[in-house]
């Protein structure tokens, strides 16, 4: 990158891989990962990675329950911002022995502090926190379940308890670089969170030329190096590449391709 920009500083190099390297993941899906949680009785909703793109599945003890489709019409009050000083939780639920469960996803405010992947520049090992960000809730299908306000719910929050009983699998963003002062702090990064090297661990190293032309299109698209020729030379590149990967996706599990025949 710096024989094609030489004006750009490295941080600059940084930003246009992390960059590329989250076209990549939001277009083609290719950095996955999982997560466990311990389920509280009585809990509805759990705390996601700000860098979740999407739920591909979610299990729970070790069983795969499908998505609900729509909302149940009794919430569980669990949100912070604002607060509501007027409403409670609901009661624990008591266990089911149909244990017909389900999944849900909102991206409004918890009551729980939500971890980020961002760090102060000038505390490299402290790590930044907000309220916000995706949740995933976990349901129970009971008859006649809650009451409240006059309406009846089918829906309760989750009535097990149990130590990393949920795993969610569910594609990501990239991860960006390690920012410190020093290469001490950056190893205890790395080792932590494995953000050390960034996009270029979460994308697969036979598609980090791909990684290389997106960079390059941004590069071009901005000054001090702004080039609409090359921009749009890379860019070409860069969205072959992006259809190299997505058939690499689709294809990475399977024996083969069905062809149709006519009759």
């Amino acid at each position: 990158m710096k024989l094609h920009l030489p004006d750009i500083t490295g941080r600059q190099v940084e930003m246009f891989i992390e960059m590329a390297g989250n076209d990549i993941a939001e277009k083609t899906g290719i950095v996955t990962e999982t997560k466990v949680i311990n389920s509280v009785a009585g809990q509805r909703w759990y705390n996601l990675d700000s860098f979740l793109l999407k739920i591909d599945k979610v299990s729970f003890n070790d069983v795969l329950i499908p998505k609900l489709i729509g909302d149940p019409i009794i919430e569980d009050d669990e949100f912070v911002q604002p607060a509501d000083s007027a409403d409670t939780a609901l009661s624990t639920p008591t266990s089911n022995a149909e244990n017909k469960r389900f999944w849900s996803i909102s991206y409004y405010d918890s009551s729980n502090t939500q971890v980020t992947t961002a760090y102060d520049d000038k505390d490299p090992t402290t790590e930044l926190t907000h309220s916000k960000g995706a949740r995933i809730g976990i349901l129970e299908k009971v008859n006649n379940a809650i009451t409240r306000d006059g309406r009846t719910s089918n829906f309760q929050s989750c009535s097990v308890s149990g130590t990393t009983n949920i795993r969610v699998y569910y594609s990501r963003s990239i991860r960006p670089f390690a920012q410190g002062t020093t290469t001490t702090n950056q190893s205890a990064h790395a080792d932590a969170h494995r953000v050390g090297i960034g996009p270029l661990q979460d994308i697969p190293s036979q598609f980090h030329d791909v990684l290389l032309d997106g960079a390059l299109s941004y590069g071009y698209k901005f000054p001090p190096s702004m080039d609409l020729n090359m921009f749009t030379a890379f860019s070409t590149l860069f969205e072959k590449g992006l259809r190299k990967i997505k058939k690499f996706q689709r294809t990475k599990t399977a024996t083969g391709f069905i062809k149709p025949q006519d009759f």
